[in-house]
């Protein structure tokens, strides 16, 4: 019995210092900042731990922007904040999936608006509108097509020619022009990304197109909510799937990626209403 209370004690001592560590280990939202106004509007999310980048998307009908924090939970100071600044209305935030966890902000705008979104010291920053853009300098049109009657001549600028008595005057015939610069080519095509939906088949057709773009157009067509995780506009996809089920299709595409996914289906047989993708945790 002695040896059994020791092994007790030894225990709970074990599961006492275990908890400090799991709980420093966890990574945290804390809070929302916003700053600005009008048209430079800025978002600032607080986090704590080891929170990654997040997943963002942007969503229609009602406009808003998503912006997911998988294996992040709420702190207990993150709350809802009611904003009406130009085109943010408000913004909304909680525990969006339990395990594994996904905090989620939602910001809910009066009309589309585009967005960056950039680390900064304990969190990241979403910025609303149009990235700052280097100087757009103007295409001069290019110059007439040099004539006697009074265009830009090269190689003779000025002719002054002095008759001879008895002679005509007689002027060069020859003119030297520079030839005409040939038209750029137009740029390549943006590879095809082909999705349908219907009658409840889905089917995805790609030739290089980006996985950022396949899910975007998937969300489009089944308005499923999708989030579509960061770095996914850099993974190029081939592939011919369908037509089946979203989910066989989705599973199919999505099988052997970088990214853990699951489906969750709407009530009363509605049919695929989200897809939750989180990033692969690499093992040394």
């Amino acid at each position: 019995m002695p040896s059994l209370s020791y092994f007790g004690a030894l225990l709970a001592v074990g599961t006492l210092l275990a908890g400090p560590i799991a709980a420093q280990d966890r990574s945290f939202v804390r809070n929302v900042a916003v700053r600005g106004g009008g048209t430079a509007i800025e978002i600032e999310i607080h986090t704590s731990g080891a929170a990654g980048f997040p997943n963002t998307e942007a969503i229609t009908a009602p406009d808003r922007i998503v912006v997911d924090f998988p294996g992040a939970l709420p702190a207990s100071e993150l709350h809802a904040l009611n904003v009406n600044r130009g085109p943010l209305k408000s913004i909304r935030s909680g525990l969006f999936f339990d395990d594994p966890p996904i905090t989620r902000i939602v910001l809910d705008l009066r009309e589309p608006q585009p967005y960056q979104i950039l680390p900064i010291p304990n969190g990241f920053l979403v910025r609303l509108g149009p990235a700052s853009a280097a100087t757009n300098v103007a295409s001069a049109p290019p110059p007439a097509a040099p004539t006697m009657g009074g265009g830009h001549l090269t190689a003779v600028s000025k002719i002054s020619v002095q008759p001879a008595v008895g002679h005509a005057a007689t002027v060069p015939s020859a003119v030297s022009v520079a030839p005409p610069v040939p038209p750029q080519p137009p740029a390549p095509p943006k590879p095809a990304v082909n999705v349908t939906f219907q009658n409840g088949l889905l089917r995805i057709r790609t030739e290089g197109g980006t996985l950022a773009e396949v899910l975007f157009e998937v969300q489009r067509q089944t308005n499923a909510e999708i989030a579509i995780p960061a770095g996914a506009e850099q993974e190029q996809v081939v592939a011919d799937l369908g037509p089946a089920p979203a989910r066989d299709v989705l599973g199919s595409l999505l099988n052997g990626s970088g990214y853990n996914f699951i489906f969750v289906d709407g009530e009363q047989g509605r049919g695929l209403e989200k897809v939750i993708l989180t990033r692969r945790q690499t093992s040394f």
